[in-house]
């Protein structure tokens, strides 16, 4: 899920190293899940110079308050740091010189292989039952020594190594968000150029990842122009959150008004309208349902209040069809 209102900010710690010179990456901290050292993202423009630091657990605990605050999914709090642990090197905050508090915002990328990611696109799999352990890329090893055949029984031969076979990824953005107070000027970079760039540059680093595509479930209007204006496409698959408005019928009651066989007729008050929130889901051309209007898949009578959508950018051919 991809909010763009900015959620509370929280200090960061200060990057492992900081460069000054043009737009070339130094290292920070590496990472146990990373094969090489992710880099702290510089440039020199009217943005500022930029660094990155990992994720901090107060800047996350921020980041998931305000997401459950626009979007209450099922999500735990102790999931979404699974998520951060199985690969911080794409959980990012990122800092400029041109803001005052420091931190200009942060973004939070899963890595899935194909199978399960595709299944995303989709809705096949939803968002909060995202397993790491299962889902993620394994980590990457170095080359594995083998021995020629006969090696041990003549004490000669060579050692061959078989590099690590490569693994088709997609990333999803599950947050990016710009955090800063003050308005970007029409100098600046984007945020979202910037962290989907860095985002970009450290999944190359990786050796044995071949990326197949990004995506975004997009909660907004203002993040639904942002991944459109970076390329993506929609799906067809959505979530929305619907309310059902329920008013408890008249019900006539008998009482006695104190005379013998009489007895007096009244209403009961009517029971003030009260509204159920339920959560849907639209798949990729079910039944037509891309074809028609919410309303009518949903049912007349209810109130849209949230719609996710999820948007894709394939980066290989043979990735699966948008509606």
């Amino acid at each position: 899920m991809t909010p763009t209102k900015a959620a509370p900010t929280a200090s960061t710690p200060a990057p492992t190293s900081v460069t000054t010179s043009g737009s070339t990456p130094t290292a920070e901290a590496p990472t146990t899940s990373s094969p090489a050292t992710p880099s702290a993202a510089s440039t020199a423009d009217e943005t500022g110079i930029i660094t990155t630091t990992p994720i901090t657990d107060e800047v996350l605990r921020a980041v998931y308050a305000s997401d459950q605050e626009m979007y209450p999914v099922g999500l735990t709090y102790s999931r979404l740091r699974q998520w951060v642990a199985a690969c911080p090197d794409l959980s990012i905050c990122f800092q400029s010189t041109k803001i005052k508090q420091g931190l200009l915002g942060v973004v939070i990328v899963l890595p899935l292989l194909r199978s399960y990611w595709e299944d995303l696109l989709t809705g096949k799999l939803k968002e909060p039952d995202i397993d790491p352990e299962k889902m993620f890329p394994r980590p990457a090893s170095s080359s594995t020594p083998v021995r020629t055949p006969g090696m041990a029984a003549r004490g000669g031969g060579k050692t061959l190594h078989v590099m690590p076979q490569k693994q088709e990824v997609g990333l999803h953005v599950y947050h990016i968000e710009r955090l800063a107070v003050e308005p970007p000027t029409p100098k600046q970079k984007r945020f979202s150029d910037i962290a989907m760039e860095e985002v970009t540059r450290r999944s190359e680093e990786r050796g044995d990842w071949v990326v197949v595509g990004h995506s975004a479930l997009t909660a907004t209007d203002g993040g639904k122009r942002t991944f459109q204006r970076l390329g993506f496409k929609s799906t067809g698959y959505r979530e929305l959150f619907v309310t059902t408005a329920r008013r408890n019928s008249q019900a006539t009651l008998s009482s006695s008004d104190g005379l013998a066989g009489e007895t007096q007729e009244r209403e009961r008050p009517e029971a003030e309208e009260e509204e159920e929130l339920e959560m849907m889901f639209i798949y990729p051309d079910e039944d037509g349902a891309s074809r028609r209007s919410v309303s009518e898949i949903i049912g007349y009578g209810r109130k849209v209040v949230s719609m996710s959508e999820m948007t894709v950018k394939h980066l290989v051919s043979d990735a699966i069809p948008v509606a």
